[in-house]
C-alpha cells in the first residue's frame, strides 16, 4: 500500500495515515477503536479521524469495529 499516494489523493493528515497503517499491519482483522488509542487525550480526534475514513471509503465499519477496505 503506498500511504503517500493514498494521502495526496485524499488530502489526508498524520494521524489518518498513522490510523491507515495500524489498520495495515492487522488487516485482515477488524479492530475497535481501544486497541487504535489508549490515550484519552486523542480518543477524540482518533475517532473523528476513523470516521472520516470511513466516510471517505478507504475504511468499513463492522459493528464497533474497524478495518482497512481493500
Amino acid at each position: 500500500m503506498n500511504y503517500l499516494e493514498i494521502a495526496k489523493e485524499h488530502k489526508l493528515n498524520l494521524i489518518e495515515v498513522s490510523i491507515l497503517v495500524q489498520l495495515q499491519q492487522r488487516y485482515p482483522a477488524a479492530v475497535s477503536m481501544e486497541e487504535l488509542t489508549t490515550d484519552e487525550k486523542v480518543y477524540r480526534q482518533v475517532m473523528k479521524n476513523v470516521n472520516t475514513l470511513v466516510k471517505k471509503d478507504i475504511v468499513e465499519k463492522d459493528e464497533h469495529k474497524y478495518r482497512l477496505k481493500k
